[in-house]
């Protein structure tokens, strides 16, 4: 790879820089071609990894719960109460095996699958990047922690796995190109781009997650790789597992604008719900932790305990397992009462700290995502009945619940109402929704931030 691309050489001598070494519009061109060609590459393999990640996340739940296609929900409420309440406690006890093994291959007395909160880290401070999973022996055992959890039935979520999956890939190409810091930075940024890209079939929302999210900059230098690695990523998942979107949402054409007037209200209340959602999912692992304490067992002990509690979850609400897509599909069909979606709000709270706490796989975007589609929903149905129309307004707030909720949880305004905007192919509830989204983000900002900032600060504290 040409020295352009910024490598440092070991015993290189380094030049007295000048005003006058600025590099000219000649020889900027050739490092953005190469930067580009890395990027893409970075999209090919982290688009390939994801793929597989998702394959073999649905093959585990054929295997637990003879579930296809993410139907995790229909799946589980067809079989024995002794079957579901064992499906999660076995999976938790390979989940604890891993986590037994990462005890002993360097990973700390407390070990644990890694997420989004790591790569932040990794990205603002470099120096300390070997305590957040970026190689491939505590990557990977990350990656099957997370892949049995959710096969298991977890109530957790893959795209934080998928970006910390992302970013280690990145990061092992720059460890073999030997880049200067800045471009290991904008590469990791392609990582984290990529999966998400891959996961939800978005390149713009997977763009700006990186840029929103992880590289916490708008550097001009960053769009080209950044959107080549995103492109590349999306263009493959959507080749495997095809172009339709994720979420098919009612088509609501030309809304009535007493609908946006409720967008203020739908803010305030993914504020409220977004704030309890941040403080006890940033407080479960250290629950879990002291629990385990309490009673005297290891934490690799702590996810079979926790998979027994989510399989009697479970026998009642069987719609809290795994990633939570098949469900939110229904909410955004209508298929769900108002009365129950409220319900499925706090069951899939309680399910998703149960998961954190016991030590599974810790993504958070899809519990996000599926608590704001419920929330929006019964808030949709008693806005509709007071304008007169309440199937609309449900099919409306369903859509702007999930990307407010989502957004003030990750801290991402933009990119979750363009991941919104992707999924259901929805102008008009995008529009709407950034409208809440940006009301409670700028509640939760004012509050502390949100979880990938609560869990970094946790994570640097616990480093010292």
């Amino acid at each position: 790879m040409p020295q352009s691309l910024g490598m440092k050489r070991a015993g290189s001598t380094p030049k007295k820089s000048t005003s006058k070494q600025t590099p000219s519009s000649k020889k900027l061109w050739p490092i953005a071609l190469e930067m580009w060609v890395v990027a893409a590459v970075i999209g090919l393999v982290v688009g390939g990894a994801v793929i597989a990640l998702r394959n073999v996340i649905m093959g585990a739940e054929w295997l637990f719960y003879r579930a296809e296609h993410e139907n995790l929900s229909t799946a589980a409420s067809s079989l024995s109460h002794y079957h579901l309440i064992m499906a999660p406690v076995v999976g938790g006890c390979i989940v604890g095996l891993l986590l037994w093994v990462g005890s002993n291959i360097g990973m700390g007395k407390n070990p644990r699958a890694f997420g989004v909160a790591d790569v932040i880290k990794a990205r603002r401070f470099p120096r300390r990047i070997e305590k957040t999973g970026l190689n491939f022996k505590e990557g990977l055992l990350s990656v099957a922690i997370s892949a049995i959890s959710l096969g298991s039935g977890a109530s957790t979520g893959r795209e934080g796995p998928a970006v910390h999956l992302g970013a280690m890939l990145a990061r092992a190409g720059t460890m073999w190109l030997n880049l200067d810091m800045r471009n290991v930075r904008t590469l990791i940024g392609c990582g984290a781009a990529a999966a998400v890209s891959a996961s939800f079939h978005a390149p713009l929302a997977g763009v700006l997650f990186a840029r929103e999210i992880i590289l916490q900059r708008y550097r001009l230098v960053d769009i080209g790789p950044v959107s080549v690695a995103s492109v590349v990523a999306a263009l493959l998942a959507r080749d495997h597992f095809g172009n339709d979107p994720i979420f098919v949402a009612t088509i609501i054409e030309n809304p009535d604008t007493v609908l946006f007037l409720g967008t203020p209200v739908m803010g305030l209340l993914a504020a409220g719900l977004a704030m309890i959602m941040i403080w006890l999912w940033s407080k479960a692992p250290d629950t879990g932790e002291q629990f385990a304490q309490i009673v005297k067992l290891p934490i690799w002990a702590l996810p079979p305990l926790g998979g027994l509690a989510m399989g009697f979850l479970a026998l009642a609400f069987p719609q809290v397992l795994g990633v939570g897509y098949e469900s939110t599909a229904a909410a955004l069909a209508g298929s769900y009462g108002a009365a129950f979606m409220l319900v499925l709000v706090f069951a899939k709270l309680a399910a998703t700290a149960i998961c954190l706490g016991a030590r599974f796989g810790s993504g958070v975007f899809s519990p996000s995502i599926y608590m704001g589609a419920m929330l929006g929903g019964a808030f949709g149905a008693l806005y509709g009945w007071i304008t007169g129309d309440t199937e609309t307004g449900m099919a409306f707030y369903t859509i702007v619940g999930m990307g407010a909720v989502s957004g003030a949880v990750l801290g991402a305004p933009v990119s979750t109402t363009l991941i919104v905007f992707e999924l259901t192919s929805s102008y008009e509830t995008a529009a709407a929704c950034l409208i809440s989204v940006s009301l409670a983000t700028v509640l939760i900002q004012s509050r502390g931030g949100g979880i990938f900032e609560r869990q970094v600060k946790l994570r640097m504290r616990q480093s010292y």
